[in-house]
């Protein structure tokens, strides 16, 4: 979805199921990013990562159908899912696009005009990662990606996503794999794009 209407739509619902679990939530994290980024290609990265978890999350939740991923329908959500669940679940995914885009990390830089401390600093901001959120990146998804590519990345954020929001967290069957893959690599794509840069193939 084009950034623009996705902002409009984001903006003018001002209640409803979708806008408690998720909508206010993304709203912030846009308002932050259109505030504090300090050009262009900065704000369109945030914004671009901030739609892709929006969209991915709502769709697990049943509240937004923009992802298609009804496979993972069979899947029995927890009875009660807190705030800071669905947060950190948004930030999982996020963090699944940060590890994405660092095989393009010279291009990224160069693009944003940061560091890469700098940008680290930002993306936390922007995106209210904890310390727990930096963890799970560095010590899990990061090197998940590292050892066995985006099949590993996708087996650790399927898990720690599951972990979040459903009742049950059993590993990832392979239709569900397959599909979390192809997301991955059509929302990573979305980012390259912007950077004029490849793209992610799945396996």
């Amino acid at each position: 979805m084009p950034i623009i209407t996705f902002l409009q739509d984001v903006f003018s619902i001002a209640r409803g199921s979708y806008h408690h679990k998720i909508g206010r939530h993304t709203q912030r994290f846009c308002s932050k990013a259109a505030k504090y980024s300090g050009n262009e290609m900065q704000k369109k990265i945030f914004l671009v990562t901030a739609i892709c978890a929006d969209e991915f999350v709502a769709a697990l939740l049943r509240v937004d159908n923009k992802k298609q991923i009804k496979i993972f329908e069979n899947r029995t959500l927890k009875n009660k899912i807190a705030k800071q669940q669905i947060v950190i679940a948004l930030r999982i995914y996020m963090s699944a696009i940060l590890t994405l885009i660092s095989f393009e990390k010279e291009v990224l830089l160069q693009k944003t005009g940061l560091e890469e401390q700098e940008l680290l600093r930002l993306w936390c901001f922007i995106f209210e990662y904890l310390p727990s959120d930096m963890q799970l990146f560095n010590e899990l998804l990061l090197p998940a990606y590292q050892h066995d590519g985006i099949v590993g990345l996708s087996m650790s954020v399927g898990k720690s996503m599951m972990d979040q929001l459903f009742a049950v967290n059993v590993a990832l069957n392979p239709s569900e794999l397959e599909n979390l893959q192809r997301t991955m690599v059509g929302d990573i794509t979305a980012v390259l794009r912007l950077l004029g840069a490849g793209r992610v193939e799945a396996s």
